[in-house]
Parts: structure tokens; C-alpha cells; sequence
């Protein structure tokens, strides 16, 4: 009975969601006939590759509401089948209504929101500020989908090598995932068609510069960022961050690299590649490409396309969304496998705060040595 009911729920809310994408054609055709300067009428035919990427994305973001996302196995309890949607609903009877709000918000609404917002600007908003915004806007938060691909992560990882419980991922973390992914590149492309329509007036000094200029206690501050940067990032992919702390378990501890080791070798290769992705690769090139930005020579013109590529490559960085993950994970995977916290947690946390602050004082001085140089 109860598994009919979580069936027929799923099947409203994919003929809900079906009608909605049905409504919003109808009307995005209708504006789309008077609108004028869009980016899909300024892109010609070419322009139509976005909304072939759109019903993509929606496509994979409603099949993965509708199928099995983990399977759990624990002694003496069985084997359990858990969707997106279940999942929220356990959450939510268990008591857990934060973790089960932000999963709600995170992992089935905002991902709509995202895609509906991204057509609207392609399809309906003219060329202005409004549209460059909401591009902008939704690209830097379409990462924070990612937390519950991150959950599944966490748990295929602690029950890894464990003859008491397991995990096993199911087809719909894959669709999910495919949708994540698809919907971050094209808040990416938009973003760069919007850019090349509508180019911001470059600097005119054709003479080449160093950022790593004397230009104040900047000059000094953001080489100091960036090797604090360098030390707690090292340290997060390093320390252990938890241990499994449970009977007739292994007493298995697990850093950033162990994670990713263990999902490689659990043959769970999607899951492997977003980890070894948004959790080693992105981070750690992202600050030799702050180092690249602050030291290179280059015209202000190209020091403002180096910073664009920094910010935008920056996108895939997931520290931050695998912290929040990681909380989520210590609060709800309590029932299904205990665990302590280790140090390694914090330098997660530290790493993320550091490279936020020092990437906001390397654009504040790029900003001031332009702002001198036109002085």
C-alpha cells in the first residue's frame, strides 16, 4: 500500500511537472513571436542547439524524480530501495525537516527553477543587464544541486568494504547527475553568447601589465591568501574528515583522496569522476590559475578574459557543496552508519573560506590597478 502511494505520487508529479513544461512552451512561443534581440533570434541557427540542451535537461530531471536513486542494505533489516522523492518523505517523518527543506529546495526545485530560468533568457528577455544577471545568478548557484549526489557519494564510501551494510547506487543519482551537469554548461554557454552579443567596453591600453604590481597592501595580502590557500586546501584533501565509529564495523577513516580511491574502485566511475572532478582537480588548479592571473603580463583586455576563465572554471569547484553535503551526511546517515567527525572536516570548511576571500582580493586589486592605470 504504501509503495503504491509513493507510485502514484511520483506519476502525479511527473503529469504536474509535464503540464507545467507544456504551459511555459505555449507562452515562451507566444512572447517569443514579439520579442526582438534575443539570444535565440541573435544566434540564428545555431541558436536552436540551447533549447535541444533545455528539454535535455528536463527530460533527465523529471525521470530522475521518478526512479530509484540508492539501495541500502543493512543486517538484519534488509534491502531498501530509495528514490529522491522517498528519501525526502522518510526524512521528513523521521523529524529531519531542515535536511529535508534544503534536499527539497536544492534537489527538486531550484533544478526547475534553474531551467525554466535559463529558457526564459534565451527565449523571451531582450539584451540588458536583467538578462545577463539571471544568467549570472543561476549559474553560480546551479552547483549547490549537486548536495545530494554528494549524500550517495558519502554513503557508498563508508559502506565500501563493510560485510554489515551496503550501498549500491541506482539509475536515477545517473539522470540526476546528467541534468546537474547539462544545466551547469548551459548557464556556461549562455553566459559566453550573452558576452559575445553584447561585449563590455574594454580597456583601450594596449601596454601590458603585472598585477603583482605595488599597488597598496594588496600587493602583499594576496600572495599571503593564496598560500594559506594552498596549506588548508592541502590539508582538507589530506586529513581524514570521518571515521566509521560502529560495532561489528571496520573503524575505516576516509579524506577527500581516500573517497575518491574508494569509489574508483567500487567501480562507481560517474560518482568517482564528479569527486577526483569538483573535489581535487578544479581546487587545486583553480589556485595555480589565481597565481597564473596574478603573475602573468597582459593587456587590461586580456586580464579581464583570464579572469573571466577563472571564475567560470571556478564553477566546478565542489568543496564548498561537499561541506554542506557532509553535514547533511553527519545528521541523516546517523541511522544507517555512525560515524565521528575528524579534523579534516574543518580544514574542508577553512579551505572553502580562504579561497573565497582570497579570490575576492585578487579581483578587488585587478579592479584598482585598472582603475590607476586609466587615472
Amino acid at each position: 500500500m504504501i509503495r503504491r502511494t509513493i507510485k502514484d505520487a511520483r506519476i502525479a508529479q511527473c503529469a504536474y511537472l509535464f503540464f507545467d513544461i507544456c504551459l511555459l512552451s505555449i507562452i515562451f512561443s507566444r512572447l517569443l513571436a514579439d520579442s526582438k534581440e534575443t539570444l535565440m533570434t541573435a544566434m540564428g541557427r545555431s541558436g536552436w542547439l540551447i533549447p535541444m540542451m533545455l528539454v535535455a535537461a528536463f527530460v533527465m530531471q523529471i525521470t530522475a524524480l521518478c526512479v530509484p536513486f540508492i539501495e541500502m542494505t543493512m543486517f538484519l533489516k534488509g534491502t531498501t530501495i530509495y528514490g529522491l522523492l522517498t528519501s525526502i518523505h522518510l526524512m521528513w517523518n523521521g523529524g529531519l525537516y531542515v535536511i529535508a527543506i534544503l534536499i527539497i529546495a536544492f534537489s527538486v526545485v531550484f533544478p526547475f527553477l534553474k531551467l525554466m530560468g535559463l529558457t526564459i533568457a534565451w527565449m523571451v528577455l531582450p539584451s540588458g543587464k536583467l538578462r545577463t544577471e539571471m544568467i549570472r545568478i543561476l549559474g553560480i548557484l546551479g552547483k549547490w544541486s549537486m548536495m545530494d549526489p554528494f549524500c550517495v557519494i558519502l554513503l557508498i564510501a563508508v559502506a565500501s568494504d563493510q560485510w554489515a551494510v551496503g550501498a549500491d547506487t541506482q539509475v536515477g543519482i545517473y539522470y540526476f547527475l546528467g541534468a546537474v551537469v547539462l544545466s551547469m554548461t548551459l548557464s556556461l554557454m549562455m553566459m559566453h553568447c550573452d558576452r559575445k552579443i553584447n561585449p563590455t567596453p574594454a580597456l583601450q591600453s594596449g601596454t601590458t601589465l603585472r598585477i603583482a604590481q605595488k599597488i597598496g597592501w594588496e600587493g602583499s595580502a594576496v600572495p599571503i591568501a593564496l598560500v594559506i590557500s594552498m596549506v588548508a586546501l592541502y590539508f582538507a584533501l589530506s586529513l581524514p574528515f570521518l571515521e566509521i565509529d560502529q560495532f561489528l564495523l571496520k573503524s575505516n577513516s576516509f579524506g577527500i583522496f581516500d573517497l575518491c580511491v574508494a569509489l574508483w574502485t567500487n567501480h562507481h566511475y560517474p560518482l568517482a569522476l564528479l569527486a577526483w572532478t569538483g573535489l581535487l582537480i578544479v581546487p587545486v588548479t583553480t589556485i595555480l590559475l589565481e597565481w597564473w592571473f596574478w603573475l602573468v603580463s597582459a593587456t587590461p583586455a586580456g586580464h579581464i578574459a583570464h579572469r573571466r576563465f577563472v571564475d567560470a572554471f571556478y564553477e566546478w569547484s565542489m568543496l564548498d557543496v561537499f561541506s554542506l553535503s557532509l553535514v547533511l551526511f553527519l545528521l541523516e546517515g546517523s541511522e544507517f552508519i555512525k560515524t565521528e567527525v575528524h579534523e579534516g572536516l574543518w580544514f574542508i570548511v577553512i579551505a572553502v573560506i580562504i579561497s573565497q576571500l582570497s579570490r575576492r582580493i585578487a579581483r578587488y586589486t585587478a579592479q584598482k590597478c585598472f582603475r590607476r592605470r586609466l587615472d
